[in-house]
C-alpha cells in the first residue's frame, strides 16, 4: 500500500512538472465554487456574533498574525507547506502499519506552519518594538530641542530605521505638499502602526500642536516602551532556557524508541505490532506534537494578542 501511495505521488508530481501546472492554480480552481459560501458564512458569523469553531479560530489567528507582520501574501505558501508536511507524516504512519499514528502525524505536521507563523510574527514584533523605541527617541530628543516637529523629522529622517523612515517620510509629504495641517498628518501617521505606545506618542504629539509644553511628556512614553521591551527580553531568556529543556525531553522520548529496538527487542515488538502498543505510540506522538504547538504559542510577545503590531 505504501508503495502504491508513493508511486501515485511521484506520477502526480511528474504530471505537474510536465504540464507546468502550479499547485496554486489547482487550489484556486477547486476552492472557487466554495469561496462565495465561505464568505457568506463569515458574514453570518460576524453579524450573529457566533464564535467560530476551534479550527477556524486557529486559522483566523494565523491570518491575523501574518497581517500584523506584513506577511499576509504568504498565507498560500503556508497552506501548501501544511500539505507537504502532512504527507510524510501520513506515509511514515502507514509505513509502520499504524493508522492512528499516521492520522496523528499528518494532523500534527499539518499544524506545524501555525507554530512557524507564531515564531516569525513574534520575532517581527520584537524587532518592530526595538525600531520604534529608536525612532521615537530620535524624534523626541530633536523635538524637545527645536519645538518644531517638521524640522525634527526632516533632520532625523535619514537616521530612522525602517519602516519608520517610510512613515515619517509620508508625514513630510502630507504636511509639505498635500495638507498643511500637522494634526491631520499625525492622525494618519498614528494609524499606520497599531502599537499602543506609538498611538499614545502620536496622541501627545497632536496635543502638542495646541500646547508645546506637553512635548515634555513624550520621553516618558518612549521610556515605558523601553521598559516593556527589556522586560520582554528577560521573559524571552527564561522561555528559551525552558525550550532547551523541552527539546531534550522530546529527544529522549522519541530517541528511546529506536534505541529500545536494540536493547529490548521484545518491548519494541509489542510497541510496534500489538494494538495496545500502537495506541501507546499514538498517544505519545499526539502529546509531543500538541505540546510543541503550545510551546510555540507562548513565545509570542505579551502584547501581540492584544495589540497586533501592524504596519500599514
Amino acid at each position: 500500500m505504501l508503495y502504491k501511495i508513493l508511486t501515485a505521488l511521484l506520477i502526480t508530481a511528474g504530471l505537474f512538472i510536465i504540464l507546468k501546472i502550479r499547485p496554486v492554480d489547482i487550489s484556486q480552481v477547486i476552492m472557487k465554487p466554495f469561496e462565495k459560501k465561505r464568505k457568506l458564512r463569515q458574514r453570518i458569523t460576524k453579524l450573529t456574533g457566533k464564535k467560530p469553531g476551534p479550527i477556524r479560530r486557529r486559522l483566523n489567528e494565523a491570518q491575523q498574525m501574518l497581517d500584523s507582520a506584513g506577511m499576509s501574501e504568504q498565507i498560500s505558501s503556508y497552506k501548501w507547506l501544511s500539505v507537504i508536511l502532512a504527507l510524510p507524516g501520513l506515509i511514515f504512519g502507514l509505513a509502520i502499519d499504524n493508522l492512528p499514528a499516521a492520522i496523528v502525524l499528518a494532523t500534527g505536521l499539518a499544524a506545524a506552519p501555525l507554530a512557524i507563523i507564531r515564531i516569525r510574527t513574534g520575532e517581527y514584533v520584537r524587532g518592530l518594538n526595538a525600531r520604534l523605541e529608536t525612532g521615537m527617541g530620535l524624534i523626541t530628543n530633536s523635538y524637545l530641542q527645536s519645538g518644531d516637529l517638521t524640522s525634527a523629522v526632516s533632520d532625523n529622517l535619514k537616521l530612522l530605521p525602517a519602516p519608520l523612515d517610510n512613515i515619517f517620510g509620508k508625514y513630510l509629504v502630507e504636511t509639505q505638499f498635500i495638507d498643511a495641517s500637522n494634526i491631520r498628518a499625525i492622525e494618519l501617521m498614528r494609524e499606520r502602526v497599531n502599537n499602543r505606545y506609538w498611538r499614545d506618542w502620536c496622541s501627545v504629539l497632536i496635543q502638542c500642536q495646541h500646547d508645546r509644553q506637553l512635548r515634555f511628556a513624550l520621553p516618558g512614553i518612549v521610556e515605558r516602551l523601553g521598559e516593556t521591551r527589556r522586560a520582554q527580553m528577560e521573559i524571552d531568556t527564561v522561555i528559551q532556557k525552558h525550550f532547551g529543556d523541552y527539546l531534550i525531553t522530546v529527544l529522549i522520548v522519541l530517541g528511546s524508541i529506536p534505541m529500545m529496538s536494540l536493547m529490548m527487542p521484545d518491548w519494541y515488538e509489542m510497541l510496534m505490532h500489538t494494538t495496545a502498543g500502537k495506541i501507546t505510540l499514538t498517544v505519545v506522538l499526539a502529546a509531543v506534537l500538541s505540546t510543541a504547538l503550545w510551546v510555540a504559542g507562548i513565545y509570542q510577545p505579551h502584547d501581540i494578542a492584544k495589540d497586533g503590531d501592524v504596519i500599514c
